[in-house]
């Protein structure tokens, strides 16, 4: 008798199974089918940006080589490296070939790359660089208020660039004849830990040219 129980409480168990499976199986199907189609999907992602840096590296190689035998030539294959928009070589790309129209002196030319470059950044690091690389640029021929508007977001207590942007807003300070700004500029840049040794050496000896004492 107990067998026969068992038989029924199985069958029921089946059926049940059965009309769940009728009514989820083509959702369980297709939830697992879409699982596997989401993972290769990101797996294919990972391959695909994987390759496309290595590409881009290698044209940016190339590109950097061709610098000394054809720079408008080298140029222009840093300029389509920026246009890929492959990150961290379409950044490279942009503040390079704004180095190349600098040297070349296109003035205008390289303060449109740089321009390009902050424009093209992909983090507040590159962004501040490139910022940093055009104001430099941009000394000669910028207003010096807006040189310091666009230095100032730099001088954030742990972004990369401080010390060089101390630097510069110093300059920008005696630009404008403001000796007393530049001092404590060039002062703060003396006493900044993350700065290098070179720049806080050479910010001392400005402050002693400027009539402050070199030390604290």
């Amino acid at each position: 008798m107990s067998d026969i129980f068992q038989e029924v409480d199985e069958a029921l168990r089946e059926d049940r199974a059965k009309e769940w499976w009728r009514r989820w199986g083509t959702a369980v199907i297709g939830g697992a089918v879409a699982i596997v189609v989401a993972v290769a999907a990101y797996n294919g992602w990972i391959w695909y940006q994987s390759n496309q840096r290595a590409q881009a590296g290698d044209a940016f190689g190339a590109a950097l080589a061709q610098v000394a035998t054809d720079k408008p030539g080298a140029i222009a294959a840093l300029d389509k490296i920026a246009s890929g928009g492959v990150a961290p070589y379409a950044e490279l790309a942009r503040l390079r070939i704004a180095r190349l129209k600098a040297e070349a002196g296109d003035k205008d030319g390289a303060a449109a790359a740089y321009r390009a470059a902050v424009a093209g950044a992909r983090d507040a690091d590159g962004r501040e660089l490139a910022t940093l690389l055009k104001a430099m640029q941009e000394f000669d021929s910028a207003k010096p208020e807006d040189l310091a508007a666009e230095l100032q977001p730099l001088l954030g207590k742990d972004r990369p660039w401080r010390p060089m942007a101390l630097e510069l807003l110093a300059a920008v300070a005696l630009k404008q004849k403001d000796e007393t700004k530049a001092k404590a500029l060039l002062a703060e840049l003396r006493d900044e830990s993350s700065a290098s040794q070179g720049l806080r050496e050479r910010a001392a000896e400005l402050l002693s040219a400027l009539g402050e004492p070199a030390d604290k």
